[in-house]
């Protein structure tokens, strides 16, 4: 009962994001029939979860692609409330997000934004090449010590569809760049994968009071600061930058590196750095450079914004982002929070190894389509992924709670199997 009472408090505070009250219910429903199904993820599986009638599947899948309000400003509202948990992790006092990007393998042809994409991995088991939508995902930590969660606060699809000619000049790292903006708290630390370390994220940042951690390419360049001297006076403009440093080839051996014990992929390494601060993305302004050195052996180069961490800081919080991927690993093999399958009619069937959708080839009419299934695909994975949310917060603020019933279960499995044997020992 307690478990019920806190889901229902946490979700009466998204209740301002509808305008109505009747998809309001549908959406506390639908969660929790998420919550409660044990049938491969879909509307009617999640009817049956709750106990109630087919009948009501039209209303259901008429909940998808409802006028009466947006899913982004339920995400908004939903990472505000997650912004405000007293268990939130911090650095510096700073809220940490952690954010990427999923590629899910989609084999409808007449699905918006399925499109050919290219997956680069050391795992063998995973297709070099698939098909299948894109969706950018940024989460806010929370937890203490061990029990470290990345509590998803929004997904969008963001490749396969080009709505307009400035939409399709925007790379995945402008719309990244947009989504933190959008969705983060000012003051607050991204911790994105190396492919997000571009000015293209660094410069909205700044702008917006936001920092980065990533990680830096090992062939990476900075520059030194430049000095100006007033004697020499050449032809052309006066330099901006200093001289162009490889920073690969400031790699120390360890006895001449700092050195620091982190809690680094859920235990605790000694690692050895070198932080230096130079000039990378513009010549105005320094960025943090940490070279780390694993006990592995392996060598990467660490970035931040933000000039007053430690070089231990950032190794430790980019150590962080891996919980990000342990959140799409529950999302799809746990809850199916990828698992929709909405079809577009008017749409004819997409080749064999799709491109963008470029919707300025279409009328007004085929658009409108287009941009609802697009949303009511972004409400069927987000509605999973706060469903995730909630019971990340429970095992978080119930864990004593929680950890008895698990107990209970494993003593009724026990007693259960200790039963059938006895059973099978004495027929």
């Amino acid at each position: 009962m307690e478990l019920y009472t806190r889901i229902e408090q946490v979700l009466r505070k998204l209740r301002p994001a509808f305008s109505r009250e009747v998809p309001y219910e549908w959406f506390v429903l639908l969660l929790w029939g998420a919550l409660l199904n044990h049938q491969p993820a879909a509307a009617t599986s999640y009817l049956n979860s709750l106990g109630l009638a087919e009948a009501l599947y039209g209303r259901a899948l008429h909940w998808f692609n409802s006028q009466a309000f947006e899913m982004d400003e339920v995400c908004l509202r939903w990472g505000q409330w997650l912004s405000e948990h007293p268990q939130v992790k911090t650095l510096k006092g700073h809220r940490v997000y952690a954010g990427d990007g999923i590629k899910i393998c989609k084999e409808g042809r007449k699905m918006p934004g399925v499109k050919g994409l290219h997956q680069e991995s050391e795992d063998v088991s995973k297709p070099e090449w698939i098909r299948g939508h894109y969706f950018s995902a940024l989460s806010l930590l929370l937890g203490t010590g061990k029990a470290l969660f990345a509590a998803p606060v929004a997904l969008k699809l963001h490749d396969g569809i080009e709505a307009d000619d400035v939409d399709s000049k925007l790379t995945l790292v402008d719309k990244m760049a947009v989504m933190c903006v959008h969705l983060m708290t000012k003051g607050s630390h991204a911790v994105l994968d190396a492919y997000y370390a571009s000015a293209k994220v660094l410069q909205p940042f700044r702008t917006h009071g936001l920092h980065l951690i990533s990680r830096a390419s090992i062939a990476t360049v900075a520059h030194a600061p430049f000095s100006a001297n007033p004697e020499v006076r050449g032809p052309g403009r006066r330099r901006k930058w200093g001289s162009p440093i490889k920073l690969r080839e400031l790699f120390a051996p360890l006895c001449e590196c700092s050195h620091a014990q982190v809690w680094l992929y859920g235990e605790q390494q000694h690692v050895y750095y070198q932080q230096f601060e130079l000039y990378w993305d513009s010549p105005d302004t320094l960025v943090l450079f940490v070279l780390a050195q694993l006990p592995n052996g392996k060598q990467i180069i660490l970035l931040s914004s933000d000039l007053t961490l430690t070089g231990a800081q950032v190794i430790e919080a980019y150590g962080w982002r891996f919980k990000i991927e342990l959140s799409f690993r529950t999302l799809v093999n746990l809850l199916g929070g990828f698992d929709y399958r909405f079809w577009l009619k008017s749409m004819d069937r997409i080749s064999r190894w799709p491109k963008n959708l470029v919707l300025a080839d279409f009328d007004d009419s085929f658009q409108a389509h287009v941009a609802g299934k697009v949303e009511a695909f972004e409400r069927f994975v987000n509605l999973n992924a706060i469903a995730l949310g909630l019971l990340q917060v429970l095992a978080l603020e119930l864990r004593i709670r929680i950890a008895s019933f698990l107990s209970f279960l494993l003593l009724l499995c026990q007693w259960h199997r200790s039963s059938s044997s006895c059973l099978q020992a004495y027929g």
